[in-house]
């Protein structure tokens, strides 16, 4: 009996189901108010063209960028203006070498392209050198966290090619 039972049960499910699944698609998305827009092909093809231009554009700027033996690296960059640092106050050097040292160099590429070489002295101030990777000209701007807040561009320029070994 538990069977029988079992097997009707089974068997409205499955027509419940059945029921269901056959309704108009049109009629339910009308009920949900979902609407479904079709994509034709040939823009999807478009598309994929249009991605496999943008990364053979991309692999090209990167060859080019690679070809180009003048550009300065953001590392060549960085020990540049370290040079350039102990250069103009001799006394860094010992700094630099010294346990206590609190002074550091970092660079990065900033939006506009250019390098950023940051010194942070010991003495708390942010020294942002900015270079321009195909010239190597060099502009300095100057930050004192609680005195100075915002960076402010200083008379001081460079050329940091003459500091690239």
């Amino acid at each position: 009996m538990k069977r029988k039972l079992l097997l009707a049960m089974a068997c409205c499910m499955v027509l419940g189901l059945a029921g269901c699944s056959s309704e108009d698609s049109t009629e339910s998305e009308a009920q949900s108010g979902v609407q479904v827009e079709e994509i034709p092909a040939t823009e999807t093809t478009e598309t994929a063209e249009s991605t496999e231009k943008a990364e053979t554009a991309q692999d090209t700027d990167k060859t080019e960028n690679a070809e180009k033996p003048n550009l300065i690296t953001e590392e060549q960059a960085c020990e540049a203006v370290k040079k350039y640092c102990i250069e103009e106050y001799p006394d860094l050097a010992e700094m630099v070498e010294s346990e206590d040292n609190m002074a550091y160099w970092d660079a990065s590429t900033t939006d506009a392209g250019e390098i950023c070489v940051l010194y942070r002295s010991y003495t708390g101030a942010l020294i942002r050198y900015y270079v321009n990777p195909e010239t190597g000209d060099t502009y300095v701007t100057e930050q004192v966290p609680g005195i100075i807040d915002e960076e402010q561009k200083t008379d001081e320029t460079l050329n940091i090619k003459d500091y690239i070994e």
